[in-house]
């Protein structure tokens, strides 16, 4: 299984820090496999400063975890949880879109996904409760949480369609969407939802704080075919 990534990968096109405005890291872009249909996907991990101390249940911190799901739905090679290299479904390249994964801060992700021009933006990230309880088993406390700002109907759309999409796969079973602000599901106002022009919603794929939820998220190249089909669906598969 892959935990690393390279340059050499194809269709892809680093830019560096200076040529985009507030960037601290190159952010990757790539281009689909066959025809773009027309969309642009911007795809963007968490850079949490205590990844690694977030009560997670494994050996990777929340920001590799959330980088390598990204990766995945843009680059891998399963489909129905099974591999299967040849499918058009497998990714978002093979379904045709235009794809670029944040590397820089918050506000580079802001900012370039702006300037990028951006259709749908999507936060990714894992979830946390408690630490130290990593042994717990109770499927009811855990799950797929997609988060919409709260006037957006486009964005309530997407954060349905992802829940519905990955949420099912997580082994959690309280899958759901949220509203932000407002909602008890995140007492911060979320600056990826508020401040992007593309319609977003904000994932937290499961809990990193059980194991089960931890290495559902770490196998990620088996599942995350699945951003790609509720981005489809939202979309109405262009």
């Amino acid at each position: 299984m892959r935990r690393f990534w390279t340059a050499a990968v194809a269709g892809v096109v680093l830019l560096s820090a200076a040529s985009v405005a507030g960037a601290q890291q190159a952010d990757l872009i790539y281009e689909p496999y066959g025809t773009w249909n027309g969309y642009r996907v911007y795809l963007s991990p968490a850079r949490h400063t205590d990844s690694g101390g977030r009560g997670e249940c494994g050996s990777l911190g929340e920001n590799d975890l959330a980088y390598y799901v990204a990766w995945d739905a843009t680059n891998g090679n399963y489909y129905n949880d099974v591999y299967d290299p040849a499918s058009v479904n497998r990714n978002l390249l093979a379904r045709g879109y235009k794809v670029r994964i944040g590397r820089g801060t918050l506000q580079s992700a802001i900012d370039n996904s702006n300037a990028w021009g951006a259709d749908l933006h999507i936060p990714i990230h894992s979830n946390a409760d408690v630490s130290g309880q990593c042994s717990r088993t109770d499927a009811s406390r855990f799950g797929t949480v997609v988060i919409y700002w709260s006037t957006s109907t486009n964005g309530k759309n997407l954060a349905t369609q992802l829940r519905s999409t990955v949420g099912p796969s997580s082994p959690g079973t309280s899958d759901k969407i949220c509203y932000n602000p407002g909602d008890p599901c995140t007492t911060i106002t979320l600056g990826e939802l508020r401040y992007t022009n593309a319609v977003a919603a904000y994932m937290e794929t499961e809990f990193h704080t059980w194991t089960t939820g931890y290495n559902w998220v770490y196998n990620s190249p088996v599942w995350a075919w699945r951003i790609g089909w509720g981005v489809d669906a939202h979309l109405n598969y262009p």
